[in-house]
């Protein structure tokens, strides 16, 4: 039991620095888009650093295939500890990236490299610690357990989010560079406990073609792609875009926004938890629909909020698209591995999630901005979550209609087997 937890532990610090890294590039995008681009339109600039984040699908991708085979044939503790790995190691070499005045195009091409292999590493972290930790919890236990998972997700952006204010408040010039260096030195930290850990669990998988799981599998895919791309969309939405978005239409400026952003993870991270016990009583599939459908309603008016250059009525517009979001997603983990097979669910739902958060969740910045400049409309980029949010229900609405839960035993019946 006490390696149980130990693992479950490790479990959740992986996902802590995946998410420190991941969100740092989203955070500091404004800040990198002049440095990177040479571009006296600062919306184009913006344009094109977000345009990153879309093109990472296919390392994602890549990324997902090759951990998801690695986690489920050789076990799960070899596919966690070498993302970490790649990850510290992409980490590092992203802090030590010149810009555009040092070295004029390769810069971006560089930036967009780096960006591309922390996609490829990033992809069998955070879904497959979900399902290394879930797996070893008890039926009863697992929604509040898969919001706490959710919430060391939070705590991963809330820690960049609060390194970027203590260098923006301590200097007149943030050195991006720093918050990189330091976030490759905890994962560091972190892969040596993880393989020090004693406990490893090897799965009993069936010799099949590897593309012909995901074709047998078809329809959960696509259901768990468009339930994963509305749960990052909308953080996206919340933080990412409105970063960029609240100071290029009002007088806020971004130093505001940074500090406004650690305040509504740290919010975030405590309601996780709360909504976790709540999907135990009313069930998790209503909860997702009640998120899904109330972001809907809310998305324009949150966008007039943004408009008004008063920090308390852009916070409470922000509030609300946190609130949705967490609704929506504190049970997102245990809901996808109840519709997949112990024996298929690392490949399934690394690639399901990383097609989802890729193609739908993270092309919702540089869409959004493009609709607005498109439009000319301030709620414009509600648009696009609004269409997300609906399929996202649907997909909800279908799953519990249509697939019979396969709900996982405490713990699974493995062959044991030490790696160290």
């Amino acid at each position: 039991m006490q390696s149980s937890k130990c693992n479950i532990l490790t479990g959740f610090f992986g996902n802590f620095l995946e998410h420190y890294d991941c969100a740092l590039f989203s955070l500091l995008a404004p800040f990198l888009a002049p440095l990177f681009f040479d571009q006296k339109d600062l919306v184009v600039s913006l344009i094109l650093t977000y345009a990153m984040l879309p093109l990472g699908f296919i390392s994602r991708f890549i990324g997902s295939l090759f951990f998801g085979w690695l986690g489920g044939c050789l076990g799960r503790k070899k596919a966690l500890c070498s993302c970490l790995t790649g990850l510290s190691i992409t980490t590092v070499l992203m802090g030590f990236l010149p810009t555009y005045a040092q070295v004029g195009m390769i810069a971006p091409l560089g930036l967009l490299l780096a960006r591309l292999l922390q996609g490829f590493f990033a992809a069998g972290e955070t879904v497959g610690g979900a399902i290394f930790v879930l797996e070893q919890t008890e039926s009863r236990k697992r929604n509040w357990m898969s919001s706490l998972y959710d919430a060391s997700s939070v705590l991963g952006m809330l820690t960049a989010s609060f390194m970027l204010f203590l260098y923006s408040y301590f200097a007149q010039e943030i050195n991006w560079r720093y918050l990189f260096w330091a976030g490759a030195f905890t994962a560091i930290v972190t892969l040596i406990l993880r393989i020090a850990s004693k406990e490893e669990i090897k799965p009993k998988i069936k010799k099949e073609k590897f593309f012909s799981v995901f074709l047998e599998h078809k329809r959960i895919f696509i259901t768990i792609t468009l339930v994963a791309g509305f749960s990052s969309s909308i953080y996206c939405l919340a933080f990412t875009l409105a970063s960029a978005y609240i100071p290029l239409i009002t007088s806020i400026t971004k130093n505001q926004i940074v500090k406004i952003n650690t305040c509504l993870l740290f919010f975030d991270m405590c309601m996780l938890p709360l909504f976790g016990y709540l999907a135990t009583k009313i069930g998790k599939e209503k909860q997702m629909l009640i998120g899904a459908l109330g972001t809907t309603i809310i998305a324009i008016p949150c966008f007039y909020c943004f408009s008004v250059s008063s920090i308390l009525i852009v916070t409470i517009g922000r509030v609300l698209l946190v609130i949705a979001g967490v609704i929506f997603s504190a049970t997102y983990h245990a809901w996808a591995q109840d519709l997949v097979k112990q024996e298929h669910r690392y490949r399934i739902l690394c690639a399901a999630h990383a097609v989802g958060s890729q193609i739908i969740g993270t092309s919702t910045v540089f869409i959004s901005l493009w609709l607005y400049k498109a439009f000319d409309w301030i709620a414009a980029p509600a648009l696009y979550v609004i269409c997300v949010a609906l399929l996202a229900a649907w997909a909800v609405f279908t799953s519990m209609h249509t697939y019979k839960k396969r709900e996982t035993p405490i713990l699974i019946s493995y062959t044991a087997f030490d790696t160290t």
